[in-house]
């Protein structure tokens, strides 16, 4: 892990380098997979975090995109003192809850509701249908991120692989034959 002290006058410094480090450097390191931590130098306090949110707000800024950001740290303040991971696991981990949802479950999920007196028995079919149409355009959703997300990485489909075993195949015989001469 990269340590980094972080001094009164706003400079930092890179413990491994022995050198000075900007924001955009330290930016560069965790977009390369580098673990970094930022110590105040004055107390030794942990101030990963801010520094973490400095960077992002550095960024956007130099993008001239700063319409996104009050609103995000508006619903970030609202929180409170609660997990930033809180804050973010509804809209990540919603669809994939979503996706693990069968028609029992939303079924038994709301017959609960409806014992709770939470939910009407007039409203119990409308529910079901609406959960079940989210549960199959979540499921679309999340297919067509996977797929897109393949094609992205540039891998071979299975008949492409195929394709490729049977070049690898032919190959090796004419190799054979050759080194057979």
């Amino acid at each position: 892990m990269r340590v980094i002290k972080k001094y009164a006058t706003r400079r930092m410094y890179d413990v491994e380098n022995s050198r000075f480090i900007t924001l955009e450097k330290i930016a560069d390191l965790i977009a390369t997979g580098e673990e970094v931590r930022v110590i105040d130098d004055k107390t030794g306090n942990d101030i990963t975090p801010t520094v973490l949110a400095q960077i992002i707000l550095e960024q956007q800024r130099s993008r001239q995109n700063l319409s996104s950001v009050p609103g995000l740290l508006r619903e970030l303040i609202k929180k409170g003192t609660g997990s930033v991971l809180d804050f973010l696991e509804r809209p990540v981990l919603g669809p994939i809850e979503l996706f693990s949802l069968t028609e029992e479950k939303v079924k038994k999920i709301i017959k609960k509701l409806v014992k709770k007196g939470e939910v009407s028995r007039v409203e119990n079919d409308n529910l079901i249908r609406g959960l079940l149409t989210k549960v199959r355009k979540s499921k679309k959703a999340l297919e067509t991120f996977v797929k897109e997300t393949i094609a992205g990485m540039n891998i071979p489909s299975r008949v492409e692989f195929e394709r490729l075993k049977s070049e690898i195949k032919k190959l090796k015989g004419q190799i054979a034959a050759i080194s057979d001469n």
